[in-house]
């Protein structure tokens, strides 16, 4: 039953602001949320090689806070290898598809810094925004999730707000830029569209009458060697787990057994294996493969079955 509606203003007024404040709630306007009932997800993700002990990570936090105080960052790593683009860019591109559409990154590897070198916004085409230098640090990404859009960062209203240095750009520009983003400022705001984003050049695994070969673009904190040969071509080339394959990293060739997981040798053994992003990697069973081979990212990788002659 509808209760009688009251003549009393006042009466009238205590009835009707409950039911004001509670339209505010659902309409997401109040919450600092897109209207058309898309919440903004606020999430920014970041990738530095800025190391743990300075203050760079916390004043690249902070100053995404200062851009969007409803932001909440998602930590990749701050311990890329100084400088070291390609390395960014493939841990870039492994943890990223790994997050939601509408997830804003940003990749602060800049050894160009204060240099003519661009500060670009790309858009995957799975809806996720990446905020960086234009320096290939997206090439992982434009290969695996491929590129919708791509912009030139040039609207300063979206930058630090107290100001530009020559040498923190992660601060200045990537981490407000990627705040203004995360709380749901389209990208083309942030500046012209551009189709040239640079890229990195790589190269690729290849297959030849010999064997398989590749290069190490990453080594984790166990010593396990991360290289850019895909498990499929270990599969054309006819390798089965369980052989023993011959493989030369760099200046070290050691007997290596393909396994499918660790405990399949014994410990202190050589194994292969594809990894979970389906690359091959090398590695000894509760061991460092990359000291054991003096190995290093960037040295050549060769798989081959053993010589019978």
């Amino acid at each position: 039953m509808i209760p009688p509606i009251p003549r009393h203003p006042l009466s009238l007024l205590l009835v009707l602001l409950p039911l004001a404040i509670c339209t505010g709630c659902l309409s997401g306007d109040e919450a600092g949320q897109p209207s058309g009932g898309d919440a903004t997800l606020n999430l920014v993700a970041v990738l530095t090689d800025y190391g743990t002990a300075g203050s760079e990570a916390g004043a690249l936090e902070g100053a995404i806070y200062a851009a969007n105080q409803n932001a909440r960052i998602s930590t990749i790593t701050h311990l890329v290898r100084p400088f070291d683009v390609a390395e960014g860019s493939y841990l870039l591109s492994v943890a990223a598809r790994e997050y939601p559409a509408g997830t804003v990154f940003v990749a602060g590897v800049d050894p160009g810094v204060g240099t003519r070198r661009r500060a670009i916004v790309l858009e995957s085409k799975d809806k996720k925004l990446f905020v960086g230098p234009d320096n290939g640090i997206f090439t992982g990404i434009m290969d695996s999730l491929g590129v919708s859009r791509a912009f030139q960062i040039s609207n300063r209203s979206l930058m630090r707000s107290t100001g530009v240095s020559s040498t923190f750009h992660g601060r200045d520009i990537y981490g407000p830029v990627a705040a203004h983003l995360a709380g749901g400022v389209p990208p083309e705001l942030v500046g012209p569209q551009i189709s040239d984003p640079v890229r990195l050049n790589l190269t690729s695994a290849f297959r030849d009458s010999s064997g398989l070969h590749g290069s190490v673009v990453h080594i984790d904190t166990f010593g396990n060697l991360m290289t850019n040969i895909p498990g499929p071509l270990l599969q054309e080339a006819g390798f089965y787990a369980g052989e023993v394959l011959a493989i030369t990293v760099g200046d070290s060739t050691n007997l290596v057994t393909l396994a499918t997981t660790y405990g399949d040798v014994q410990a202190g053994s050589w194994v292969a294996m594809t990894s979970s992003e389906d690359m091959l990697q090398i590695s000894i069973n509760k061991g460092s493969a990359a000291e054991a081979a003096a190995a290093d990212v960037g040295d050549s990788v060769w798989v081959s079955r053993l010589s019978t002659g």
